[in-house]
């Protein structure tokens, strides 16, 4: 008669040490998942704050260009445009080299910072 192989065959519990890695590995991939999961829901959380902050930056710029001559241009002049998203504060700057540039001061209504952008005023 063959003899038999005691911890295959007596249900002392061999196999539960396979059964605890397959299941710490399920659980490490699920928390993988999930972890990767929340990054990726901030950072598109990020980006479409930063595409809402272009947004205003761009519709102010192309608002001050329509009604902005260039010949009422100087450093005191301020205008300020309020959108559904937020405020844009305008202000102009003149350089050196007689270059004008635009101050864009955006601040969005959910938010308590308020981004400032330079551009070249043409």
């Amino acid at each position: 008669m063959k003899k038999q192989f005691t911890m295959l065959h007596n249900q002392q519990g061999f196999l539960l040490l396979h059964v605890v890695w397959i299941i710490l590995i399920i659980f490490l991939s699920i928390h993988f998942l999930l972890s990767q999961y929340q990054t990726a829901k901030e950072i598109v959380h990020n980006q479409l704050y930063h595409i809402e902050v272009e947004t205003l930056s761009q519709m102010a710029y192309q608002k001050a260009r329509k009604e902005i001559d260039e010949d009422e241009i100087s450093s005191s002049f301020q205008a300020i445009y309020d959108f559904p998203q937020g405020e844009v504060t305008i202000s102009f700057r003149e350089e050196l080299d007689d270059n004008i540039y635009i101050l864009l001061f955006i601040k969005q209504k959910d938010s308590k910072h308020v981004y400032q952008l330079n551009k070249p005023f043409f």
